[in-house]
């Protein structure tokens, strides 16, 4: 038995409301736990000087004025009770929210394209970079100036050279 519970135990059975059963399973656990006991001891104690202390006795109608209060405030109702299980719902969905979002992330794969040989040795790669570095060495020869010239013109009218 755990202490929490005979802790819980010890004050039942201050008022006689164990079973024998239970009895019997606190005053076993007494038995081998100190600080159930010193706990038992204590409770003990506050309860004599409780029952020695002379309380002052409730101005008159003191009950009479009690009860109207006592029905004035009534219970919670339904509403209480789904804001208090919403209050716990949200961050609860939240969590599941969130789990899938990982989930989906890190578990599903992204889709590959498949590529051809020459998509593989280009991929990640400028085909015309080697280009681009000649068309800006050609500042001498006209040749080369010419050739890259045509090549930025787009017109649709030129025959393609063979």
């Amino acid at each position: 038995m755990r202490c929490k519970t005979t802790e819980k135990w010890i004050l039942r059975s201050m008022d006689h409301n164990l079973t024998d059963e239970q009895e019997q399973a606190l005053a076993a656990h007494r038995r081998e736990c100190a600080a159930c006991r010193a706990l038992e001891q204590e409770y003990c104690s506050l309860r004599q000087i409780l029952q020695s202390e002379d309380f002052p006795a409730p101005k008159p109608y003191f009950w009479e004025r009690l009860q109207p209060r006592l029905e004035q405030n009534p219970r919670p109702g339904l509403q209480a009770l789904w804001k208090q299980w919403g209050l716990r719902a949200i961050p609860c969905s939240l969590a599941v929210i969130v789990f899938f979002v990982l989930a989906a992330t890190f578990l599903i794969s992204p889709q590959t394209e498949e590529l051809s040989q020459a998509g593989i040795l280009l991929r990640d790669q400028n085909p015309f970079q080697d280009t681009l570095l000649l068309a800006d060495d050609v500042s001498g020869n006209p040749t080369m100036i010419l050739l890259f010239s045509s090549l930025d013109e787009n017109d649709s009218q030129r025959r393609q050279s063979p």
